[in-house]
């Protein structure tokens, strides 16, 4: 058989859809509502049609498909505030819903199946993040909070105030050919809680405090 051929985009209630048997992926599926909660679902899942009349399975996407079911038929409560505007559920729109998901539907055979399942999985785990761009996109969002993003505050303040690791300080003190003493004192906190507040307090009082997790 081809490599795999897309057939269709459709929108496929959850009960006709079957997980891929066997994926080694184990995903933050409420991590994931949050998301589809705040974001709705901006991606499809990857859905392969066995054949005739074979069954709907899941190639890619299958902890989202969970975190749909974990939602469960609508209405919810769910609320967020975008811009200062009141903004619905972005799975179920605060109104009557069937768990359902877009998918883009393929034939293929099991060989590559499971191939897609593989590298949908792997990919991810391989990539690399460009801090400087990552802490940029993220200061856009300052107003309105990091729901939906992935990123707790105390998270997006530790890559604002990151402590360069110490190649990237040697590799700067050899370019300048100069070097200047730094001092600083490290405060131990019991939780993040702790942290947040504490790191809060010291700027307020005119510190340049940075917050690292060890």
């Amino acid at each position: 058989m081809p490599p795999a051929t897309h057939v269709r985009t459709d929108t496929i209630p959850l009960d006709q859809l079957a997980p891929f048997p066997g994926n080694a992926r184990r995903g933050d599926v409420e991590l994931i509502l949050s998301s589809l909660r705040r974001n709705g679902q901006y991606r499809g899942l990857v859905v392969q049609h066995v054949q005739p009349d074979g069954p709907l399975v899941v190639l890619a996407g299958n902890h989202t498909m969970q975190a749909l079911q974990l939602h469960g038929p609508g209405p919810c409560d769910y609320r967020a505030t975008f811009r200062g505007e009141d903004q619905p559920c972005g799975v179920c729109r605060n109104e009557p819903w069937t768990p359902a998901a877009r998918c883009e539907v393929i034939i293929c055979d099991d060989d590559t199946a499971r191939r897609v399942n593989l590298v949908d999985n792997r990919a991810n785990d391989i990539g690399e993040y460009d801090q400087d761009a990552l802490a940029e996109l993220l200061s856009y969002l300052d107003d309105d909070g990091y729901e939906g993003t992935g990123y707790t505050e105390a998270e997006v303040n530790q890559l604002a105030h990151a402590v360069p690791p110490l190649d990237t300080a040697d590799a700067l003190a050899d370019t300048e050919d100069v070097y200047r003493e730094q001092y600083g004192v490290i405060v131990v906190c019991a939780d993040e809680t702790e942290q947040q507040t504490t790191y809060e307090r010291l700027t307020a009082e005119g510190f340049n405090a940075r917050v690292v997790t060890t």
